[in-house]
Parts: structure tokens; C-alpha cells; sequence
């Protein structure tokens, strides 16, 4: 018996003598069946060093896939916290992250970063929103930001959450919006040039509305339109248009009864006694545009967003204003000096 015991004590021995400079490989056991995205460009931590049972049980679990954690989101939050925190403390968060992390990105390794199972700029959101991707790929005016080079989805949005609604990367769309609009942008289609907003608003301090209440969302679409500056209706890119109270995005907003009424002492202020000079200068098939006498952004020197110059083809056109307690006049280059009081009219010459 005596031998015995030590005939195996002396090959147990052996044996860890001859092993004992060779750890058992746990990722060696997972490669045997499973792909561990090889050749590919990222590779996930855990993946990477071999450590498969950060995330894994070997032997049995509750959860999906042998996850060590109730569900996927939960697994990937025990390391990347600060995800977690988006979770709990944002208002508004990406359904896929409250859902399966494991939706946008590979949890073993991938050829894009952070190992996303698409370009992360918009080809990976399309995959989900495909009413976006038929939208932005077929209006007639595409929003520059979506298509640049350093550009895309996430340019505005945050893919995992904000604060904000629809995930957006600052506190008002107005905010976000002079991000970009904050120097002077030229279209590639044609090569025209766009407003420096954020100087523009800067310098006039009398704001639009919308731009007021942050939004400027309220008149634009921010993945592009069919219309004129991707305005959600169309707005009179010229000097003259035919009235339309059912046509034009200002209408959304203004009260009809301002450019309809021919004769009133209520409908509006812009009145001489009670001829509506609105109605004098747009209600016609031949009107004048609410943009040849109205900044829609902001102004600084003249009430009621009243623009101090109008364009007329390439001619830009001083509109003089003098505004009075009932009323006020203009003089631009279209007529002489006229204007107008809502207690006694004035007889201006033609």
C-alpha cells in the first residue's frame, strides 16, 4: 500500500511539473466554437485579453448567451458606468440602449469603431430608421450636416441619450443649430452663400419668434425639405408671388385675417385709418413677399422685425422706415416716401 501512495504522488508530480508552465487557456476553449472576430479591426477588452468569463458564465445562467448579468445592457453598464448614468439621469434615452447594447455594436470585435455594426455617422441609424434614409436621400434640398465628410446623425444627436428631446447634443435646436451656423457656410450646390446666424443674432437683438422660443425647427426641417431652405412649406423665394393664405409657412403662425381683410380697424396695426396696407401690398396675384420688407431671423433699428434693406434682383434696397405713435412711413426705391396712421389717414401722393 505504501508504494502505491507513492507511486502516485510521484506521478502526480510529474505531471504538474510538466503543466505547470502551461496555464489553462480559456479563450483557447471559447475559439474551438465560437468566432472571436479574427482579422477584424476592433476588438473588444475583455476579447482581447482572453478574459471571455468577464462577461460569460462557463457553466450555466439565467440570461441569454451565459451573460453573468440579468440583460445585455446591464452586462455592458458594469464597466462602461458612465453609460449607466445616461440610463438613469437622462430624460430622453435611445431605446436600444435601455433594450441591447448589442443592437448597434458587437460585443466581440468589428471593423468599425467601437465595434458598431454599421458607419457611425448615419448608415448605422438607417439601419433602424429607414423612413430617414428614404427622406434625406430624395428632397431637392439635403441638409449639408448630414452628408459632410466630418459630419452625419451624430453630428446633432447623441446615439445613446441627452437630456434634451430627440437626443440632441445641446439645450435648444436654436443652440444647436449656430453650432455650425456660427460663420459664413456656401451650398454646394450652387455656391451660394448662407447666413452667419449666430452674428446675425448677435448683432439684432429684436429675435423672430421661433428663434425667441429656441426653435428653430418650428420653420425649418433639419434633414432637408423640399422647399425653399428647407422650410416645412414652401416660402416665395422672389420679391413677388401670387397670395396664398393656404400655401406659405408664415400663415402657420400669422393670422389670416391681417393680409384678407381689405377694409379693418382691428384685423391689424398696418392701417391707414382702416385701409389695410396689407392687404395693399400682398393680397394680388402679382404680391410683394412677407421677405421683401421682414427680416424672419432678427432686427435691431425697426419694430415689427422690419427689415432696413430689401432685396430687389441683385440690388439691395434701403427701406427707410420712421415709425410714429399711430403709425409710420417708409420711402425704398419702389416708391417716394409714404406712409400711413390708424386714426386719420393720410393722403399719399402716387
Amino acid at each position: 500500500m505504501r508504494y502505491i501512495i507513492v507511486i502516485f504522488l510521484t506521478i502526480t508530480f510529474i505531471n504538474a511539473a510538466e503543466f505547470s508552465h502551461k496555464p489553462y487557456d480559456k479563450t483557447k476553449s471559447c475559439k474551438e466554437c465560437h468566432d472571436m472576430g479574427e482579422g477584424k479591426k476592433f476588438v473588444h477588452a475583455p476579447v482581447r485579453s482572453g478574459a471571455c468569463t468577464s462577461c460569460h458564465s462557463i457553466n450555466k445562467s439565467k440570461s441569454r448567451n451565459l451573460l453573468r448579468a440579468v440583460s445585455v445592457s446591464k452586462m455592458c453598464t458594469l464597466c462602461h458606468y458612465k453609460k449607466a448614468n445616461i440610463i438613469r439621469a437622462d430624460k430622453h434615452v435611445h431605446p436600444p440602449v435601455k433594450k441591447d447594447c448589442t443592437g448597434c455594436h458587437d460585443p466581440h470585435a468589428g471593423d468599425f469603431r467601437f465595434r458598431l455594426r454599421a458607419d457611425s455617422k448615419k448608415d448605422l441609424c438607417l439601419t433602424c430608421h429607414i423612413e430617414k434614409k428614404e427622406y434625406i436621400t430624395s428632397v431637392k434640398n439635403q441638409h449639408g450636416a448630414i452628408f459632410a465628410k466630418d459630419g452625419g446623425c451624430i453630428s446633432c444627436h447623441d446615439p445613446h441619450g441627452t437630456g434634451q428631446p430627440k437626443m440632441i447634443k445641446a439645450k435648444s435646436i436654436k443652440d444647436l443649430c449656430i453650432k455650425c451656423h456660427n460663420k459664413e457656410l456656401k451650398r454646394e450646390e450652387d455656391g451660394k452663400k448662407l447666413l452667419n446666424v449666430a452674428k446675425h443674432l448677435k448683432d439684432n437683438p429684436d429675435w423672430h419668434g421661433p428663434i425667441q422660443w429656441g426653435d428653430c425647427a418650428l420653420c425649418h426641417n433639419p434633414h432637408g425639405s423640399n422647399n425653399h431652405r428647407m422650410l416645412k412649406k414652401p416660402f416665395p423665394e422672389k420679391f413677388y408671388t401670387s397670395f396664398d393664405t393656404k400655401k406659405y409657412i408664415c400663415f402657420e403662425c400669422h393670422e389670416t385675417e391681417k393680409f384678407t381683410k381689405q377694409y379693418t380697424t382691428t384685423a391689424t396695426n398696418f392701417r391707414n385709418e382702416d385701409k389695410n396696407i396689407h392687404f395693399v401690398h400682398v393680397n394680388r396675384e402679382k404680391g410683394i413677399t412677407c421677405r421683401a420688407c421682414h427680416d424672419f431671423h432678427a432686427t435691431k433699428d425697426y419694430p415689427h422685425h422690419i427689415a432696413q434693406k430689401t432685396s430687389f434682383g441683385i440690388s439691395q434696397l434701403p427701406l427707410r422706415y420712421i415709425e410714429t405713435p399711430t403709425g409710420g412711413s417708409c420711402a425704398p426705391a419702389c416708391h417716394i416716401r409714404r406712409g400711413y396712421d390708424r386714426k386719420k389717414a393720410i393722403k399719399n401722393l402716387r
